[in-house]
């Protein structure tokens, strides 16, 4: 065999104009498949059941305010199961309200200054027991940060004498417990107890 023919034949393999180059291509999507899947995909998320809402804290000037997603339908039954904490801030409509279900008042008299609120919101009003208790109630908080006669009126009628200050009024709108100061999470249910079990 000849060395020089070994050599220009190896050559000759190996040049790219003997040798075409050989490119990947790119795998290509057909349009028609992708809105097929992506259609599919829809229909799929859409077919599930829908996820219950999250109970989510809303910031606020006080303590946290916390607010269910979303709402009975209309014509549902009550049931015992567990319903989120609403902080109600409107205090004739939460009197209302709580006179209209026939169902306790819970009455938060608190102020940003106070490190006894700050304590409360983080460790009573935020606590999953007191989140999704079962008992039906209303829940208003009245804010006395800013001291305006306005605040005096409203400290006064519910005879708070210290901040914070809990007051648990039955469906008959009297009170049935007071807590004040800095309560624990237990005290302030068997308050909601007490309220609810009142005549």
């Amino acid at each position: 065999m000849n060395p020089r023919a070994g050599g220009s034949r190896r050559s000759e393999l190996r040049s790219p104009a003997l040798s075409p180059l050989v490119r990947p291509s790119k795998p290509s999507i057909d349009p028609r498949a992708f809105v097929l899947v992506a259609g599919a995909c829809l229909v799929a998320c859409a077919a599930r059941a829908p996820e219950p809402e999250p109970v989510v804290a809303i910031a606020g000037d006080g303590p946290a305010v916390i607010a269910a997603g979303g709402s009975e339908p209309s014509g549902a039954t009550s049931s015992p199961r567990q319903r989120p904490w609403v902080w109600e801030t409107d205090e004739p409509r939460a009197r209302a309200r709580a006179a209209r279900e026939g169902v306790p008042l819970v009455v938060y008299l608190s102020a940003d200054w106070s490190g006894a609120s700050i304590a409360m919101a983080r460790e009573v009003w935020s606590d999953p027991r007191i989140l999704l208790q079962s008992t039906p109630l209303v829940a208003l908080r009245i804010d006395l940060t800013e001291e305006t006669p306005d605040a005096e009126l409203r400290a006064a009628r519910y005879g708070a004498t210290a901040v914070p200050m809990t007051v648990v009024l039955d469906a008959e709108g009297h009170e049935a417990a007071r807590l004040s100061g800095q309560c624990t999470v237990e005290e302030v249910l068997a308050a909601i107890r007490k309220a609810a079990a009142d005549p």
